[in-house]
C-alpha cells in the first residue's frame, strides 16, 4: 500500500522528524486525518501501527463508547476523550465509525442531541495539532460525515484505504499462510487472482484453503486457494471500490 505509506510519511512522520525543514516551508502537521474506504481494508491497523512508529500514546474510541442516557451526556464524554488525549500527549486519538458520531446535520432526521454532539466534536477538534493531538477518523461512508468536520483546519487530510494492491496481496498471502503445511505455491498467480479482495477476505481465503487441504490430510497448494474463492468471494466490485474512492458530494 505504497501510496498510503508515502502520504503518511510525507505529511505526518517527516514533519516530526525534520521540524526545522517543515517550519521553513511553513508546513505543519495536519490537524486531523480521515481514513475512508471499504470495511476490512486495515484502517484501524494502520492507525495503530502509525502510533507505534511515532511512539505516540494511542486512544481508540468507538461511537458506542460515547453513548449516554443523559441529556448532553454524549457531549461531556467527547470532552473527556479529548482531555485524556491531551493529558497523555503526544497522542493519536483514533475514532472508528466517525460517521456514526458526527453524522451530517443537513437532513431533518438528525436529532437535537446529535447536532449538539457534532458541535462539541468540532469545538474540540479545532487546533488539536497545537495540543500535540493527531485525530484520525475512520469511516466506510465519507458522504455521511458532517461537512463541517471535513473542512480545512479540522480533518485536513483524506486518505482512501482501499483493497490491498498487488504487492500487499502477495505479502498478506505469505503472512496468512505462514506456519501451515505448504506444498508448491505460485505466489504471483495468487496475488493476481485475489484482486479486489480485502485484507480480511484474503485471511479467510487462507483459512478456507487450509480446510480444503485438511480434509484429505495434505499440504496446501495453489489450487486450494483458487478453489476457496468459490466460498469466499470479494464483497465489492471494482466499480464499487472506485465509487467509494471518488464519492459525489
Amino acid at each position: 500500500m505504497s501510496e498510503v505509506k508515502m502520504t503518511l510519511e510525507r505529511d505526518v512522520i517527516l514533519p516530526l522528524q525534520e521540524p526545522e525543514l517543515y517550519e521553513r516551508y511553513k508546513v505543519s502537521l495536519p490537524n486531523g486525518i480521515l481514513f475512508y474506504g471499504p470495511p476490512g481494508c486495515g484502517k484501524t491497523f494502520i492507525a495503530r501501527k502509525l502510533a507505534d512508529h511515532m511512539d505516540f500514546y494511542f486512544v481508540e474510541i468507538k461511537p458506542s463508547d460515547l453513548a449516554s442516557i443523559y441529556v448532553h451526556g454524549g457531549q461531556k464524554l467527547i470532552g473527556s476523550m479529548f482531555d485524556a488525549a491531551e493529558k497523555n500527549s503526544p497522542s493519536i486519538l483514533f475514532v472508528d465509525e466517525l460517521d456514526a458520531l458526527v453524522p451530517s446535520r443537513e437532513g431533518d432526521d438528525v436529532g437535537h442531541h446529535y447536532r449538539a454532539e457534532v458541535n462539541e466534536f468540532l469545538v474540540q477538534l479545532n487546533e488539536c495539532s497545537k495540543k500535540d493531538i493527531l485525530v484520525i477518523g475512520a469511516t466506510n461512508f465519507i458522504t455521511n460525515i458532517d461537512r463541517a468536520v471535513q473542512r480545512p483546519g479540522r480533518m485536513d487530510k483524506k486518505i482512501f484505504i482501499g483493497p490491498p494492491d498487488f504487492e500487499a496481496r502477495n505479502e498478506l498471502l505469505h503472512i496468512f499462510l505462514k506456519d501451515r503445511p505448504l506444498g508448491k505455491i505460485d505466489w504471483i498467480k495468487l496475488a493476481e487472482e485475489t484482486e479486489i479482495y480485502t485484507c480480511a477476505e484474503i485471511e479467510e481465503l487462507a483459512n478456507e484453503a487450509a480446510r480444503i487441504a485438511l480434509a484429505t490430510r495434505r499440504n496446501i497448494e495453489t489450487q486450494d486457494i483458487i478453489e476457496a474463492k468459490r466460498v469466499v468471494a470479494p464483497s465489492l466490485t471494482a466499480e464499487e471500490v472506485e465509487r467509494m474512492r471518488c464519492p459525489l458530494h
